[in-house]
């Protein structure tokens, strides 16, 4: 090993330690549904608050699009899902990033009760969150026939239709025109 490399690692590891959190930017993606479960569990589509970092997206939030309804999201742990995860189970995208829903935040329980009946608790597994793609949901349930083990509840499949403009820290500009740029973030 060389002599300087140790220093260098650690270098870089600080620097990104430290430029993560800065990095990351709150950005909110509207969806259509294109898949029967799609159309049948969001009616308008799904609206996907999360934030952006250096190494992919991570949401926070699904809004229904056409209802007053949203579910706060955490980091889902593939063992919740029984053995082997979501790379045991048939017919669902095992390498998709896993959330739960937080069914004691928002409206969480309507999400769990809507999207999986029978179900206590609600995962989400989602595919790359990009500008201009499409997106897929599977939803999963704990089985209560399975205790353990949960169950692929229906897979949700969306086209990309926008972005939605979040407001910044400072307070609205009166002067700026955000209807010039059609091609920008709406």
């Amino acid at each position: 090993m060389k002599p300087g490399l140790p220093l260098l690692l650690a270098a870089t590891a600080l620097l990104s330690a430290l430029a993560g959190p800065a990095a990351a930017e709150r950005r909110m993606f509207s969806y259509d549904p294109i898949s029967p479960d799609a159309r049948r569990l969001t009616g308008a589509g799904v609206t996907v608050l999360f934030e952006q970092g250096l190494l992919g997206a991570r949401p926070i939030k699904v809004l229904a699009t056409g209802v007053p309804a949203q579910a706060l999201l955490r980091k889902g742990s593939q063992k919740d899902l029984g053995k082997g995860g979501l790379a045991s189970m048939s017919g669902v995208d095992a390498d998709a990033a896993l959330y739960e829903v937080d069914a004691t935040a928002e409206q969480g329980k309507i999400y769990v009760r809507a999207f999986c009946p029978g179900s206590k608790r609600l995962w989400l597994s989602f595919s790359r969150i990009a500008l201009r793609h499409d997106l897929r949901i599977q939803a999963f349930g704990d089985d209560p026939k399975a205790p353990g083990q949960a169950r692929l509840c229906g897979t949700l499949d969306f086209s990309y239709r926008g972005e939605w403009r979040l407001p910044t820290d400072g307070p609205p500009d009166p002067n700026e025109d955000w209807t010039d740029s059609l091609n920008g973030p709406r």
